[in-house]
């Protein structure tokens, strides 16, 4: 009985994904979709409250709605991070580990289909027992139906009327309807169905957060690399201490602009310090990797790693300065937003690494909490709109920063009414620009040109009214809907 239920609401949610997304974009249909989805996977499966399955479907229905309010890209694909990693959990609660999760989750997506298939009540011998005369009989059952609608439309105007209205409703069938539809059913037989991965449960179940002490815990290898350890941690202190200062001293407290281009300043130096914090990670993790975190005479070798995680912390934050410079002349980008929060989980990854070393935790413990703290924090990233944001905030800056039209243009259509300046605002913008890096280096075959921009952003925006006027409910957005307004407004 529970199987076929499991079949029926599969098929019923396959053909509501079919009416929710066929011939359009995504918006406010993710969200209905997905609250139906999961209240049915709570109804047949009644969902364990386990802490990491209300993070992750939380943040599956989180996300969701922030497609509905942003539309943007970024939280499209935090939920359907979010989702595998819900499936993942739910599939086996009881390892509370998303790093698990993740792989049990992209595991389930391709035993679904198999799952769906013996969930059929009698699937093989129904196969074989279907007829010539059998499938002829099942295929005319729509198209007496669509005759019998057909004929009462015709005999009765309001029976009509109610037609044309739900055919309105629905749209028009498109060609891709069938693929639609099988897309609804994977997805639905994913989020419906469970599977259980014996391998993978045996592999996921052998990992603990304590390390235990072997055997060679005073053998004279051991011995030798502590005293290895010790010498190459104290000489990388004493390296790195002299960097912060030099950092400290010219990044943080007497950095000058004088109109120089800061992408070498910060790329450069971004990618090369945060590859020295990952490598300086990754040899405190070489060393308590094992027996030496039970040594007897480990005190010394663990001192220097806690003052090599500060430094390597100190680090990170020189490079959050330089990001916060690179943005107070250069104004707002992604990647420098990026940045920020990569930083922010490589701050937070150095004290669970501190915390590992203290307290004897394998690399299991690590990976579990990194893989949490990371999700935490992409779901923070995708609860902005981080392309009116950045529109909003460049443009008030245009004249304390360099604000580079090119970038400006290719922001999201959400964006557009922020986007358009007047003729004056634009050459006020240019006229800054030229004066804060050199008449000589502005160039115009480099930056855009305020003209072009005008012209290019006025396109964007008749093109977006007129589009957005022919959207269908399903794909509404909260961001799209306040720039259409906002520039019908600008028109009038």
């Amino acid at each position: 009985m529970r199987s076929n239920q499991t079949l029926f609401a599969c098929l019923a949610l396959a053909a509501l994904f079919t009416f929710l997304f066929n011939g359009v974009g995504i918006g406010l249909n993710l969200l209905l979709f997905e609250v139906v989805a999961f209240g049915a996977l709570a109804v047949l499966r009644r969902l364990p409250l386990k802490r990491d399955v209300l993070i992750t479907v939380g943040g599956s229905l989180l996300t969701a709605v922030l497609v509905v309010l942003h539309g943007s890209t970024l939280a499209i694909v935090m939920n359907v991070l979010s989702v595998v990693l819900a499936m993942g959990v739910v599939l086996a609660p009881e390892l509370g580990a998303l790093h698990h999760g993740l792989v049990l989750g992209f595991s389930h997506m391709l035993e679904a289909p198999r799952a769906l298939w013996r969930s059929m009540p009698g699937a093989a011998a129904s196969v074989r027992g279907i007829t010539p005369r059998g499938a002829v009989t099942g295929a005319m059952v729509p198209l007496v139906v669509l005759l019998f609608v057909s004929l009462y439309s015709a005999s009765n105007p309001i029976f009509g009327e109610l037609v044309d209205d739900f055919h309105a409703w629905i749209g028009e069938p498109s060609a891709s309807l069938p693929f639609v539809f099988l897309l609804g059913l994977g997805l639905s037989c994913f989020l419906l169905l469970l599977t259980r991965n014996d391998r993978l449960m045996r592999w996921a179940t052998g990992k603990h957060d304590a390390l235990l002490p072997g055997d060679a815990q005073q053998s004279p290898a051991l011995r030798a690399e502590v005293r290895t350890g010790i010498v190459l941690l104290a000489t990388l202190n004493a390296l790195l201490l002299l960097l912060n200062v030099l950092d400290i001293h010219h990044v943080w407290f007497n950095f000058s602009f004088t109109g120089q281009y800061l992408k070498q300043f910060v790329h450069q130096g971004t990618w090369l310090l945060t590859f020295s914090i990952v490598l300086g990670a990754l040899i405190v993790l070489y060393y308590f990797r094992g027996d030496l975190n039970f040594h007897s005479r480990n005190r010394t070798i663990k001192a220097l790693s806690y003052v090599w995680l500060a430094q390597n912390a100190v680090l990170a934050i020189s490079v959050a300065v330089r990001d916060y410079w690179y943005i107070h002349h250069y104004a707002l980008a992604y990647k420098r937003i990026g940045v920020a929060f990569f930083l922010l989980a490589t701050l937070v990854g150095l004290a669970l690494i501190l915390q590992k070393v203290r307290r004897q935790r394998s690399h299991h413990f690590l990976a579990r909490w990194n893989m949490l703290s990371v999700y935490l924090i992409a779901l923070v990233m995708s609860l902005f709109d981080w392309d009116t944001l950045i529109a909003r905030y460049n443009v008030a800056q245009s004249e304390k920063a360099f604000v580079e039209l090119n970038f400006l243009a290719t922001l999201d259509d959400k964006a557009l009414p922020y986007l358009i300046r007047s003729d004056l605002q634009l050459e006020n913008l240019e006229a800054h620009n030229r004066h804060l890096i050199g008449t000589e280096r502005y160039h115009r075959w480099l930056y855009l040109h305020q003209r072009v921009y005008a012209n290019w952003i006025h396109r964007r925006a008749v093109s977006f009214v007129k589009e957005f006027e022919q959207r269908s409910w399903r794909e509404w957005n909260l961001a799209d809907a306040r720039a259409f307004a906002e520039l019908r407004t600008l028109e009038e």
